[in-house]
């Protein structure tokens, strides 16, 4: 089934002033949260692939204050490398490998938690694309990304 033509980078305004009110390290769980959400078309293909296993690991260490932004950020040009290394043979592993750098990157600049579920409809585009619905698992998908984001938050001022 053909594909309409549906925008992946679009910015949903609603979903912009979320991130806005949100602290910076629920950001970077929600950011797991939406990359896991697409995993598995990546390890599909590269079920040892370790590159994907640190970057998260980096990331949870931060998350738990055990360390610095700085050096969680390093290894994001290490992911970023891979993603560009393999675009041209494989685009929906390229695109969970930029989502996974989003999500690092997430330590850095809190709206680089946007990125990773950006990069993981685009993988999610390329991986249905003219199989499925493409459009509506996509818009399933934001739908999903946007009332995790609004959980996590409830999470937070509940405590």
């Amino acid at each position: 089934m053909p594909a309409k033509k549906i925008s992946l980078i679009k910015h949903d305004p609603q979903l912009l002033e979320m991130i806005k009110k949100t602290d910076h390290k629920t950001l970077a769980i929600w950011a797991i949260d939406c990359f896991n959400r697409g995993l598995f078309m990546f390890n599909k293909d590269y079920p040892e692939n370790e590159i994907i296993d640190k970057a998260i690991s980096i990331l949870k260490l931060w998350i738990n204050d055990s360390i610095s932004m700085w050096e969680a950020r390093k290894y994001c040009w290490t992911v970023l490398k891979a993603a560009r290394d393999i675009e041209i043979k494989d685009k929906v592993a390229c695109q969970i490998l930029r989502a996974c750098s989003h999500t690092l990157a997430t330590c850095h600049v809190q709206k680089h938690s946007e990125g990773s579920g950006m990069y993981i409809n685009s993988a999610i585009y390329y991986f249905y694309i003219n199989k499925e619905d493409v459009s509506k698992i996509i818009e399933e998908e934001k739908k999903w990304q946007s009332e995790r984001l609004y959980a996590l938050n409830q999470i937070i001022e509940k405590e």
